[in-house]
């Protein structure tokens, strides 16, 4: 028993020598300033050592072994050969006479590619207009900020030139005209690391989209013609109810009475023809094991119509139902549409109402368009998912003209699509593209007194509009009485010489005047 007592005195001895001598040995290495990850590379900085000789960086991956990286003569080092979603673990050891004396070790994780990681942003898009390049970016998870870099080529020597903490960015400081500027993008996180940079993006700059649209079209042989729009006001918000979250699509009833569908506040508001907010309607639908939700409810109201009554027709993208109400907000009926196993759910993105009371559809979900009764009878539908012709990738907003041409829009696909009253095909016109008549995302489609199609564009921030039968006449993106400008337009009605056009990321409603 004694001789079990004094090994214990012993063995505890040892282990503090042994932990006394780490400690010591890790006192005597070089004391940490920092180690950070910035721009791609891992920064290292320590404080010097008198009587060293060199410097020796050491590191590990993942856990495993510490190896000698490199050796240095000043006190700092950038790693650059690291990879995204990968720990390192350093070690810097002073270089001495009687050997080494090596640091304590320091952790970073560098951010970005494993899944569920901190990531670089993704662009939305670029663009120059009123002597400033604009910039935007879709939201990171997990981030604090944004950094802005610049350089004048491709792949260059880019510097800082603004941070953000929103998704968007104005650039202007030393910018020149006739240059073309190049853009990276980073997020930063609460503990100041910074991802890897974005894809590049770049700029002629000095050239706004309507003047590059334009000079693109005068060489495709097309002359684009400008539109007069006097700014008349706008609508942000719903009286004492607050700000308006992402509307999506607006109509007008016989009395010149606004509405907006407001999609994240699962609501519809009423304002006077002079903008003055008068009444909403509408909540949240409930969860619950109900197949049909409660009326006067929405879980994401998107698009709308009007009928001769001034009855308004909802439609709800997840309650997969388009609700009729009267203009002053009271529900009048639901209609729905039968779905087989096979299909998805009945996605209404646009909606008109024909004067004898049957509606023509876009069914994204389904990639068709419908013609049905008040029932929800089917009378006829076009469309299966593919890029032919009659075929759609996700439509969107469709209309009917005077003369009972059907336009649909084919998101995806890029162009729209133009059928008889009966569903016949007749022709097609756009394609993917940046120039004038071509499309980023297409969305929504609306026919002026004149029949010209206007159509809003919400990867291109802009309004182009189209002859009846698809020839490109005019391209909107800013305009010259307002700072306002197009973010993810949408929505749009066009009543007694009055522009209606929903501004997505603002939150907001624009009104002009034509003409």
């Amino acid at each position: 028993m004694h001789n079990r007592s004094i090994f214990k005195v012993v063995l505890t001895s040892l282990l503090l020598i042994v932990c006394f001598i780490s400690f010591a040995l890790a006192a005597d290495g070089p004391g940490w300033i920092g180690a950070f990850f910035v721009k791609g590379k891992v920064g290292l900085k320590w404080k010097a050592m008198e009587g060293t000789t060199e410097y020796k960086i050491y590191r590990s991956t993942e856990g495993g072994e510490f190896t000698v990286l490199t050796t240095a003569s000043k006190t700092q080092y950038f790693d650059t050969d690291v990879s995204s979603g990968t720990v390192y673990k350093y070690k810097i050891a002073a270089v001495t006479g009687s050997g080494e004396l090596m640091s304590t070790e320091k952790s970073i994780t560098i951010p970005g590619a494993k899944a569920g990681a901190f990531k670089a942003p993704t662009w939305v898009g670029i663009r120059v207009d009123r002597n400033k390049i604009f910039l935007n970016w879709d939201d990171v998870d997990g981030s604090m900020a944004y950094n802005i870099y610049r350089a004048k080529t491709a792949g260059g020597e880019y510097e800082l030139v603004g941070s953000a903490q929103a998704t968007k960015y104005a650039d202007k400081e030393g910018t020149v005209k006739g240059e073309t500027y190049y853009y990276v993008l980073t997020a930063l996180n609460e503990e100041f690391e910074e991802t890897e940079y974005s894809e590049e993006e770049s700029i002629k700059y000095g050239f706004s989209i309507d003047e590059q649209k334009a000079m693109e079209a005068a060489e495709s042989g097309i002359v684009l013609e400008d539109t007069k729009l006097t700014f008349l006001f706008d609508i942000k918000t719903a009286g004492n109810l607050g700000d308006m979250n992402q509307p999506t699509d607006v109509v007008l009833d016989s009395k010149g009475q606004i509405f907006i569908s407001d999609a994240l506040n699962r609501k519809i508001h009423c304002y006077d023809n002079s903008g003055k907010f008068l009444f909403s309607w509408g909540e949240k639908t409930k969860s619950g094991k109900e197949d049909v939700a409660r009326e006067g409810t929405f879980s994401y109201p998107f698009a709308m119509a009007i009928d001769k009554s001034d009855n308004l027709y909802i439609s709800d993208i997840m309650n997969h139902d388009i609700q009729v109400f009267t203009n002053e907000g009271e529900f009048v009926k639901r209609i729905r549409i039968n779905t087989t196993d096979e299909q998805e759910g009945f996605r209404p993105n646009g909606i008109v109402v024909l004067d004898d009371g049957n509606l023509v559809v876009t069914d994204a979900g389904n990639h068709r368009f419908m013609k049905i009764d008040q029932t929800g009878k089917i009378l006829f539908e076009v469309g299966s998912r593919g890029a032919e012709d009659s075929q759609f990738i996700f439509p969107d907003g469709i209309s009917v003209s005077k003369d009972n041409i059907i336009s649909v829009i084919d998101v995806i696909n890029c162009r729209v699509q133009q059928f008889d009253i009966n569903g016949k095909f007749i022709r097609k016109f756009g394609e993917p593209g940046q120039s004038a008549g071509t499309f980023g995302r297409p969305k929504a489609i609306i026919e002026n007194t004149d029949g010209r199609l206007w159509i809003s564009d919400g990867l291109g921030n802009i309004v182009q509009i189209f002859s009846p039968d698809g020839v490109v006449k005019s391209a909107i993106t800013t305009f010259d009485d307002t700072e306002n400008i197009l973010l993810t337009p949408r929505g749009m009605f066009i009543k007694d010489g009055r522009w209606y056009i929903v501004n997505r990321v603002p939150h907001q409603l624009l009104v002009f005047k034509i003409g």
